[in-house]
């Protein structure tokens, strides 16, 4: 358009560009009508709820299992607050995929470049 000079539409002025929100905007425009979506995210929400109920449970009752049975191994124990860490990440990563449901990136995949295979080779 800029190289030929050309008005696309004359005698006319554009709207303003809209905010980046907007944009990306994923969940009214997609994922709240399409059933594969919402299951998943109603799903999702499901076990992030469920793993977060489970890891209070651990993080409360781990203090008072060691209290009250003094001779648990610190295996038990290990396991437990390395299982409580885990736990916590996992909610982490879920509250991120949760997060995709309702925006969007901001370069689609679709436009990342290729990756080169190292394997490959030219012919």
């Amino acid at each position: 358009v800029n190289q030929y000079s050309i008005d696309p539409f004359p005698g006319k002025t554009l709207p303003p560009s809209l905010p980046k929100e907007v944009l990306l905007e994923r969940y009214h425009s997609h994922t709240e009508k399409c059933a594969s979506c919402r299951g998943a995210l109603a799903n999702l929400q499901r076990l992030r709820l469920g793993l977060a109920v489970g890891t209070a449970l651990v993080w409360v009752l781990l203090p008072l299992l060691v209290l009250l049975h003094p001779e648990v191994s610190i295996v038990t124990v290990i396991i437990l607050t390395v299982a409580f860490l885990m736990s916590g990440g996992v909610w982490l990563l879920l509250g991120k995929l949760e997060r995709q449901f309702y925006q969007g990136r901001e370069i689609p995949p679709r436009n990342w470049p290729e990756k080169v295979d190292k394997e490959a080779k030219p012919r």
